[in-house]
C-alpha cells in the first residue's frame, strides 16, 4: 500500500482553529479514535490533507487487515510461467505482504486491536507466523485471525496480555490444548476449528478473568474423543456447539447463560459407571445458572438416575429461569423422563421451550413409563413458578400426553401453553388430542392452551 505524501499543502488552511478545519483542532486521541472507524486504506489516505495529518493515521489503536484491505490484490489463477505451484501470482502476494509489513513498521503508539483476515495467506502460513512474531512487542489486547486451516503456532500462547482472542477456521496440531497462559483474557471465541486426528483430544480452559467462551462448529476426525474442561471462575457465558465426547464446567460461580449442542453422539467406551453424569459435569459447578439451552441428547444419561426416590444426590438448579430443550422426542419415554427430571430440578423455572424431533422408537422401557405415570400421580413434584410452555411437533402419543398433563397439573402459575401439532399427525388424532387436553386438570385458572 503506497502512502503518498502531502501534494498540496493548501488543502487545509494553516491555523487549526479556522472554521474550515475544525477537525484538526480536536485532541489527538479523539482524532485517532475517529480514524479507527475508517478502513485502514482510507485512514492512510488522510496523510495527504496537510503536514500535520501526515503521520496521524499511524497512531490509530487498531489495525484491521480484512477484505477492504486485500481486495485490490485479487488472487488470480492462470496457466502462466509466472504462476507458482499453488496457482497464485507470487508477485501479488509479495506486494500484499510488503504493504502489511510497511503498515506495521510505520505504526506508532499502543496497538490495542489487530485483525488479520486474508484468505490468500492460507497457502502461505510462514507469512502469518512472521506477522505474529512482529506483534509480540506491541502488547496488543485484542487479536482476530481468520485464515483457513492456519496451524496455530506455539508463539501465540506467549501473548499473555491478550484480553480478547478470536480464531476462525484455524487448526490446532497438539492433542493437549491448554489456555492457561492468558491470565488477562476475558473473551475467547473459536469457530470452525479443526482438531488433530488423534484418539483423544484434551481442551482445557483455565483463564481466571475469562467472561465469555464460544466454541462453534469444532471439527474432529472420526473416532476422535474431544474432552472439554473449563475451570474459569469468572465465566458468565458458555457456548459450545460441535462434535465432542464430554464437556465439564467447574468453579463457574458466576455462570448464568449456557448453550450446549452436541452435533454427533460419541459414546466413550472408557467411561465408567461411577463417573458423574453429563448433567453434573456441565451444571454441577454452576450454582448461578439462569438460562440453559441444550440438545437433550447430552443429558440422556439422566434416565439411569433414581432422582425421585433419592433427590438429595442431584444438584438443583435453583436460579434457572429459562430452559430450552432441543432434539426432544416426546414419543420416546426416555426423553420424556429426562425432560421431566430437568423441570423438577429447576423449582424456579419460568419459561420452558421444547423443540421436538421425530424418531422411531423401537424399544419401549416399561419401567420408564411407570415412573412417568408415578410422577404424574404425585403432588410433591411441581413446577410452581412456570409461566410459559412451548411444545412443537406434538403427535399425541401416551408419553407426550402424560408430560402435558403433569405440566398443567403441577404449574399453579402457568399463563400460556403453546402447542404445535406434527404435520404428520392425522386430523382425527388431533381432534382426540384436543379433547384430552380440555379434560386435563389445570392447577392455574389463568392457564390458556393455544394450538
Amino acid at each position: 500500500m503506497d502512502v503518498p505524501g502531502p501534494r498540496n499543502k493548501t488543502i487545509c488552511r494553516e491555523g487549526s482553529g479556522h472554521d474550515g478545519d475544525k477537525i484538526s483542532s480536536l485532541p489527538n486521541n479523539l482524532i485517532e479514535h475517529i480514524l479507527s472507524f475508517l478502513p485502514l486504506r482510507e485512514a492512510a489516505k488522510t496523510c495527504v490533507l496537510s503536514t500535520s495529518w501526515r503521520r496521524t493515521w499511524v497512531n490509530r489503536p487498531s489495525l484491521v487487515f480484512d477484505d477492504q484491505f486485500w481486495k485490490p490484490y485479487p488472487v488470480e489463477v492462470a496457466a502462466n510461467k509466472n504462476v507458482g505451484s499453488n496457482g497464485v501470482y507470487s508477485i501479488t502476494i509479495e506486494k500484499l505482504m510488503l504493504n502489511v509489513f510497511t503498515v506495521l513498521c510505520h505504526h506508532r503508539g499502543p496497538l490495542k486491536e489487530f485483525s488479520l483476515s486474508i484468505p490468500q495467506l492460507s497457502t502461505f502460513p510462514a507469512y502469518v507466523d512472521q506477522i505474529l512474531l512482529s506483534l509480540y512487542d506491541k502488547f496488543i489486547e485484542s487479536l482476530f485471525i481468520w485464515i483457513n486451516e492456519y496451524k496455530v503456532p506455539r508463539c501465540l500462547f506467549s501473548f499473555r496480555q491478550l484480553k480478547k482472542l478470536r480464531l476462525y477456521a484455524c487448526a490446532f496440531t497438539s492433542s493437549q490444548i491448554s489456555f492457561e497462559e492468558f491470565r488477562m483474557l476475558t473473551s475467547l471465541d473459536l469457530r470452525w476449528i479443526k482438531f488433530p486426528n488423534a484418539e483423544r483430544v484434551s481442551f482445557i480452559i483455565r483463564c481466571p478473568l475469562l467472561l465469555t467462551f464460544t466454541l462453534i462448529a469444532c471439527d474432529t476426525a472420526n473416532g476422535t474423543y474431544l474432552d472439554i474442561l473449563s475451570e474459569a471462575p469468572s465465566l458468565s457465558y458458555f457456548h459450545c456447539v460441535g462434535n465432542f465426547s464430554s464437556v465439564c464446567v467447574k468453579y463457574a460461580r458466576h455462570l448464568k447463560d449456557v448453550i450446549v449442542h452436541q452435533t454427533a453422539r460419541l459414546v466413550d467406551p472408557s467411561k465408567s459407571k461411577d463417573e458423574p453424569t453429563n448433567f453434573m459435569k456441565l451444571c454441577g459447578g454452576c450454582p448461578a445458572l439462569e438460562q440453559l439451552c441444550i440438545a437433550l441428547e447430552l443429558f440422556r444419561d439422566l434416565a439411569t438416575q433414581n432422582l425421585i426416590t433419592q433427590p438429595g444426590q442431584i444438584f438443583m438448579l435453583m436460579m434457572l429461569r429459562e430452559l430450552r430443550l432441543g432434539d426432544v422426542c416426546l414419543s420416546c419415554p426416555r426423553d420424556v423422563w429426562c425432560s421431566m427430571l430437568l423441570i423438577i430440578l429447576a423449582p424456579n423455572l419460568r419459561n420452558l421451550i421444547i423443540t421436538t424431533k421425530a424418531m422411531a422408537t423401537q424399544y419401549i422401557d416399561l419401567n420408564l413409563i411407570s415412573a412417568i405415570q408415578r410422577v404424574c400421580g404425585l403432588n410433591k413434584h411441581k413446577a410452581s413458578k412456570l409461566l410459559k410452555v412451548e411444545i412443537n411437533q406434538l403427535q399425541g402419543v401416551r408419553t407426550e400426553m402424560c408430560c402435558i398433563q403433569w405440566l398443567l397439573a403441577a404449574s399453579p402459575e402457568l399463563h400460556k401453553m403453546e402447542i404445535k401439532f406434527s404435520p404428520n399427525s392425522l386430523p382425527a388424532d388431533q381432534i382426540q388430542t384436543l379433547r384430552d387436553l380440555n379434560g386435563f386438570q389445570r392447577a392455574s385458572s389463568k392457564a390458556q392452551i393455544i394450538i
